[in-house]
């Protein structure tokens, strides 16, 4: 009887001993939620998968769709996004992003941070910021991209018969364009960069 009671007393203590670090993770997740929400977060979800399809309309147009179409594009994708993405569908998983990276101490002065005057002109001018360097990067490679397709079509071209059995097989796509594989004007879209948010 005894060392049954001493069992329901250990547990009793390790219970104890679980209940604040179960009450930790909830305020630290309570706290990851509270920055996720000030920085935007959702705003920042959209605004970079609109900056997927602004690349992708881009190199549209430079293939001649005209204004009508990219305006149906964009209301279709509007509507899309407007019906089929729920932010709350994946802030648990943005939450925990912050809570593997981060103490909860750590969380609370960033959001402290985020709270301050300089934490909120950073929120405020970051997204500009980005855009601007994004821009910057992608004026830096569009004028080398057409060394890196030199490098790339006797590449493509050496592979091409695979590629085309692959695509004859099944493979989706069809076999690639004449030229060694590389789609019109090279290996990239319009602009140098690959689409990116």
């Amino acid at each position: 009887m005894k060392s049954l009671s001493a069992v329901f007393l250990s547990l009793a203590a390790f219970a104890l001993l679980i209940q604040p670090a179960f009450a930790d993770d909830a305020s630290a997740r309570t706290t990851a939620s509270q920055i996720i929400d000030l920085t935007n977060g959702k705003e920042a979800i959209r605004h970079g998968f609109d900056k997927v399809i602004d690349n992708i309309i881009a190199s549209m147009q430079q293939h001649g769709l005209p204004q009508a179409g990219v305006d149906e594009i964009r209301a279709t994708v509007d509507k899309w996004y407007t019906a089929q993405i729920n932010f709350e569908d994946i802030r648990p998983q943005m939450v925990d992003a912050y809570t593997k990276a981060f103490t909860e101490d750590e969380l609370k002065q960033l959001l402290a941070f985020y709270q301050s005057p300089l934490g909120k002109k950073l929120i405020t001018a970051m997204p500009a910021v980005q855009t601007q360097c994004a821009d910057i990067a992608q004026g830096y490679t569009k004028d080398k991209i057409p060394l890196l397709n030199s490098a790339l079509t006797p590449i493509l071209a050496k592979y091409r018969d695979q590629m085309e059995g692959a695509a004859g097989a099944g493979g989706a796509g069809g076999p690639p364009p004449p030229g060694g594989g590389m789609p019109p004007g090279g290996g990239m879209p319009p602009g140098g960069a690959p689409p990116g948010p």
